[in-house]
């Protein structure tokens, strides 16, 4: 039975200063949330909002570094003492996926808070649908999904969670208006049967009025300025929220900020089209669960392209339609169908941009993608800024005084100094623009450029944008916003890809139809085989029974269609062990006595150790290994959740390095092999960045997770069941036969 007082917030005198930041983001807040209201938090980008929707979990604080002052409280006690009373989607709600399909996802909330696995599949169904994701199947990969499907599929895990307090940062911001009004519908919906209480932060307020009953107003110093019923809000401040930067309904948008040519450099003229492209098709590979592949197509290009000097061209269309993925390929991240399909410049200067040097792409081409803080590689914002123009030998005074005139009128000149990644989403994808145009690139891609901006904010980025085009510099930019659609001179619609056709089911190797427990046990009992082998023919030997092995575990008997690939997968896993073999068993042989034996007995037992794990391993789900851990060993579940969920996440590393590597070739911070002091700057480079993205992306893990009430959770029932079964049995009796043969040959 629930209490009528659900849903009651109260936040007395917070003040919040982050590390890194002289000023506090937010100041002396107080507010009283009743239980059932739907408030709409608004506020020129960078005022604090998404920082008050976190404080409102109770984990401000405690994941971040910072001054925190005041208190909240949710129904008189902390807002994370009861498991599931809060409910957050992230400003980019990829960063909180926690589990590797969309079932096992949606679900998470549910076994935070000991709900019965029998009636999980149901609410899980339930939610999917209500976000417009109802067609997908429950073991789709979250990784196979687009940004919007992202997106929704983040809300549908917090409408799972059944939270007394749902808390919606910019859920709408990156969807297609149809998208958007069934997000919209669904948070309609969510107090239907129950009173619950819902802040929604947004920065275009007219599609929320009819839904929200107050409007609560941050200043651009984290102060409420206004507060009270939605429509009186509007009717007596009007003017001062227009003045604020405020996406007042009915209110025609701001003319673009007039922005002086000589902040940006020249634009190198270009004879004909800057970039072309001939229609095109992207595919993807993706890795489901169970360790089969499937190739999708992700997005078509159905007309030729064409972007000349001084024009905007938009691409549109529903999200999921691949309108990210035909930019990373006009920018030569992605092989597109036919190959050679996209050509920077024309006539005998033409190239294909995946061809070119990271110098000579970065003074051809700029790239701003969909979540800005992709491109981040320098430590200021101000370096930021320049890091292009110093990778194309552009250095002096009259560099940094247009990268700071640049900042100054996208309104970051107070941050030069900052750490870009402490900045808001809106302020770092107005710093993604600055750095894109600085040095004056000919084509300029930008994906969702306005997202995320007040007023003014878009005024700027729109008048920046259109000072770039009057210099020469052509755009292509992905967008869902009207009046950016509206000042183009072509559009492209994109449809999305159609499904494809089911097709036949693939065998299951005899490896992946056991448990990961299995799995685990049985790749490591090659350790052991490895070290009691007491001479390389044994090893040889023992070597020669697990080949024999792996050809059994690797079979895929019964009906279906045979996987592809599986021995080549295999020996590439082994490549690395092969090699430590051979490098061990050189210096075996040369530290002793250029002793043959010795040195084949030792890099024998590294194969007999590494051949186990290459067959084995790649089969362990870690979602699955959670499972496991926590039922059949009753290992803890707080750190076993953390551990699977942190294991989800390595296979996003070779992602982020790509990513990285995108980046600095962009922005002309490319490698040349010939230069071994540049590898050298790259590799660390690249490597500091993975830790650093790293890193944000754990807190943002650990801010999701907890939101889904994993901090508090008492008792936790699980998605899936754990057996133990005759096969896992076989299999570890197996992987022991290469231990018995080593310890009877001694």
């Amino acid at each position: 039975m629930r209490t009528a007082r659900r849903g009651h917030v109260e936040v007395a005198g917070l003040t919040w200063r982050p590390v890194g930041r002289r000023e506090p983001v937010l100041r002396d807040v107080t507010l009283t949330l009743r239980p059932g209201e739907r408030v709409l938090l608004a506020g020129a980008s960078g005022a604090g909002k998404s920082t008050l929707l976190r404080a409102l979990t109770g984990m401000l604080g405690s994941l971040e570094p910072g001054d925190l002052e005041g208190d909240v409280t949710l129904d008189g006690v902390a807002p994370g003492d009861r498991p599931g009373a809060v409910g957050l989607v992230l400003q980019e709600p990829g960063s909180g996926v926690v589990a590797a399909s969309v079932g096992r996802d949606v679900a998470f909330g549910l076994e935070n808070v000991g709900a019965d696995p029998a009636g999980m599949p149901a609410v899980v169904e339930r939610s999917l649908t209500a976000v417009g994701l109802g067609d997908l199947p429950l073991d789709t990969p979250t990784s196979a999904l687009s940004g919007g499907q992202t997106q929704r599929l983040a809300l549908a895990g917090t409408l799972a969670l059944d939270p007394s307090l749902v808390l919606l940062d910019e859920p709408t911001a990156m969807l297609d208006p149809a998208c958007a009004a069934e997000v919209r519908a669904a948070v309609a919906a969510l107090s239907a049967d129950d009173p619950r209480t819902l802040v929604v932060v947004e920065h275009v307020l007219g599609p929320w009025v009819p839904l929200v009953d107050r409007l609560v107003v941050l200043s651009a110093d984290g102060r409420v300025v206004a507060d009270g019923p939605v429509e009186e809000v509007l009717d007596t401040q009007r003017d001062v929220l227009l003045a604020m930067g405020l996406w007042v309904p009915d209110e025609p948008a701001p003319a673009p900020l007039e922005v002086d040519p000589g902040l940006l450099a020249a634009v190198p003229s270009t004879a004909g089209a800057a970039l072309t492209a001939d229609p095109l098709a992207v595919d993807r590979t993706v890795r489901l669960v169970d360790g089969s592949t499937r190739t999708l197509r992700a997005a078509t290009l159905d007309e030729p392209l064409g972007a000349s000097p001084g024009d905007l061209t938009v691409l549109v269309g529903p999200s999921g339609s691949g309108k990210s993925t035909v930019l990373a390929a006009l920018a030569g991240f992605l092989d597109p169908v036919p190959d050679g399909a996209v050509r920077l410049g024309a006539g005998e200067h033409a190239a294909d941009p995946r061809r070119l040097g990271a110098p000579a792409l970065a003074a051809r081409l700029a790239w701003v993608p969909q979540w800005a803080s992709s491109t981040l590689v320098a430590r200021t914002v101000l370096d930021e800024v320049l890091t292009t123009s110093r990778a194309l030998g552009r250095q002096g005074p009259a560099e940094e005084a247009r990268a700071l005139a640049l900042l100054d009128a996208l309104g970051l000149a107070p941050l030069a100094a900052a750490d870009p990644r402490h900045l808001s989403g809106g302020e770092q994808r107005r710093l993604a623009v600055a750095a894109a145009l600085h040095h004056g690139p000919p084509v300029l891609l930008a994906d969702e450029p306005t997202v995320g901006q007040d007023r003014h904010t878009w005024a700027a980025v729109v008048g920046l944008v259109a000072a770039h085009r009057a210099a020469g510099g052509a755009v292509v930019a992905a967008t869902h916003d009207a009046e950016v659609v509206a000042r183009a001179d072509r559009v492209h619609h994109l449809a999305a890809p159609p499904r494809p056709p089911q097709e036949p089911s693939t065998r299951v190797p005899l490896a992946a139809r056991c448990g990961p427990l299995a799995l685990l046990a049985g790749a490591m009992l090659g350790i052991p085989a490895g070290v009691v082998s007491p001479h390389w023919s044994t090893s040889l030997a023992v070597l020669a029974v697990q080949v024999l092995l792996a050809v059994v575990a690797l079979a895929a008997p019964g009906p279906g269609r045979a996987p592809a690939g599986r021995a080549r997968r295999v020996l590439l896993r082994t490549v690395p062990g092969a090699l430590a073999a051979l490098s061990t068993g050189w210096s075996t042989w040369w530290l002793a006595g250029h002793d043959v034996d010795t040195a084949l007995t030792v890099a024998l037992r590294v194969l007999v150790i590494v051949v186990p794990s290459a067959v084995l391993l790649p089969w362990v789900d870690p979602d699955r290994l959670g499972d496991h851990l926590a039922q059949r060993l009753h290992l803890p579940d707080r750190p076993v959740v953390a551990t699977a969920a942190a294991l989800q996440r390595v296979h996003t590393f070779g992602a982020v390095w790509t990513e990285i590597g995108r980046a600095r070739r962009v922005r002309g911070l490319g490698v040349r092999p010939t230069r071994p002091g540049e590898v050298a700057r790259h590799l660390a480079a690249s490597t500091t960045g993975l830790l650093v993205r790293t890193l944000g992306a754990a807190v943002e893990l650990a801010v999701a997770m907890d939101a889904r009430g994993f901090a508090t959770a008492r008792r936790r029932t699980w998605w899936a069941p754990a057996p133990w079964r005759l096969r896992d049995t076989v299999l570890l009796a197996a992987a022991a036969l290469p231990v018995a043969a080593a310890v009877l040959a001694r």
